[in-house]
């Protein structure tokens, strides 16, 4: 599968700025290092929700903003990969359903295993325990 973009979802309400992207960051190189080390030429993009419209940014006149924009960039995704740390994280449940309905993967990482509703856990398509496990299922599936 030719992955061009992976969209990361997951809680960002009530995070200091740096715990919005810190799980996406170590992703996103994890991800990129394990590409480079398996010699994969094709590198994905990533979409990094914070860094655009984050609530501690206050960079967007209306949530209708912020909310279209990251569902614009969701639309154009190939796979979603989504962090439950906040699993009461009504945007990221909206994310989810979409991804769903548009047939986009969504990879699920629950570290803590957290008691998650069951329509969130059908949205994924497979849910993931570690970061290393998120990792190399995307690497493996999506990337290779």
């Amino acid at each position: 599968m030719n992955v061009r973009l992976i969209y990361l979802s997951g809680g960002m309400g009530n995070l200091p700025f740096e715990e919005q992207v810190e799980w996406r960051n170590k992703f996103t190189n994890c991800l990129l290092e394990k590409s480079t080390e398996k010699g994969y030429v094709f590198k994905p993009l990533f979409f990094n929700p914070p860094y655009y419209y984050s609530t501690l940014t206050k960079n967007h006149k209306s949530e209708r903003e912020a909310m279209e924009y990251d569902l614009c960039r969701l639309r154009e995704s190939d796979v979603v990969v989504v962090n439950f740390n906040q699993p009461n994280s009504i945007g990221t449940a909206m994310e989810l359903m979409l991804a769903k309905e548009l047939h986009i993967p969504v990879i699920g990482l629950n570290v803590n295993h957290l008691p998650l509703h069951p329509w969130l856990q059908e949205c994924c398509t497979r849910l993931c325990d570690t970061m290393d496990e998120i990792i190399s299922h995307v690497y493996d599936y999506y990337l290779n």
